[in-house]
């Protein structure tokens, strides 16, 4: 079976053009169309919706970092970026059916293992990376991207079987302190809105959201879109029990998916509205 290939719009600098609100958008394992823009067209639809089945999931920090955040900074921006999404409460004050944790730093990282149970263990015990590309940027656009989530998953199941983040430490400066210095881009800022992608979220249309889709330094706090998409994709387990649950409709996680969300700080506003 053909893997399904989705490419999320880009996140770009606050010279971005207004956006009505709309509600939150999921990643699918269907592709949206080259150019598609969820602010002007609406959420892409197409395909199941993608998640985690386990309700812990691991990440892990390069034990490398980079030569402009030392891994101590990293970590700490980590965890207030992954805490801000853990920390969401659905209606009724329950949790969502999630919570991602750092499963200390890696030297490797490993593909995954697509033929693992996505219920069992495998599902709590893979270590997602975060990285940071000091030396070069080896996707599209490295004058523009910040930073690129790359989700592999089930491309009938929607169930996600690895997550990888890695930021664009070659082309641009980056700052782990709150509010970054003029010079430097807000990763915090980054890393909130790529943990959405690590965790399902697409592109939102609505501006004030962590998953618009354009940079804005100090975008740190989670709106309530934010949190409705992701008590969307992961419910509050029933009180008492647990759960094991697939993202859409089958079982199939040997044929893969990749799905792709980046954030980008374009400098004009014309460019900004292309992507």
């Amino acid at each position: 079976m053909p893997a399904a290939i989705v490419r999320a719009a880009t996140l770009a600098s606050a010279l971005a053009l207004a956006a009505p609100a709309h509600a939150f958008c999921r990643t699918t394992t269907a592709s949206a169309p080259p150019g598609y823009d969820p602010v002007d067209a609406g959420c892409w639809t197409q395909g199941a919706p993608i998640g985690w089945t386990a309700g812990r999931v691991a990440y892990a920090l390069s034990a490398n970092a980079s030569r402009q955040v030392s891994l101590p900074d990293a970590t700490r921006v980590a965890h207030l970026a992954f805490d801000s999404w853990n920390a969401a409460r659905c209606p009724g004050g329950a949790s969502p059916d999630v919570q991602t944790y750092d499963d200390g730093p890696v030297d490797i990282v490993s593909t995954p293992d697509c033929g693992a149970d996505p219920c069992g263990s495998s599902g709590t015990t893979s270590r997602h990376a975060i990285v940071f590309d000091d030396d070069g940027w080896p996707h599209n656009d490295p004058a523009n991207t910040l930073a690129l989530t790359t989700i592999t998953f089930g491309s009938d199941s929607g169930v996600i079987l690895d997550a990888r983040v890695e930021v664009n430490t070659y082309e641009h400066a980056l700052s782990a302190e709150e509010p970054p210095p003029p010079h430097a881009f807000d990763l915090q800022a980054i890393l909130t809105h790529e943990a959405g992608h690590f965790l399902g979220l697409a592109h939102a249309t609505d501006e004030r959201s962590i998953m618009y889709a354009f940079y804005r330094p100090g975008a740190i706090e989670l709106t309530q879109d934010d949190v409705d998409g992701l008590c969307a994709i992961y419910p509050p387990a029933p009180s008492g029990g647990c759960s094991c649950r697939a993202a859409g409709a089958g079982a199939d996680v040997a044929a893969l998916g990749v799905a792709g969300g980046a954030l980008v700080a374009l400098l004009a506003r014309r460019r900004a509205r292309r992507a």
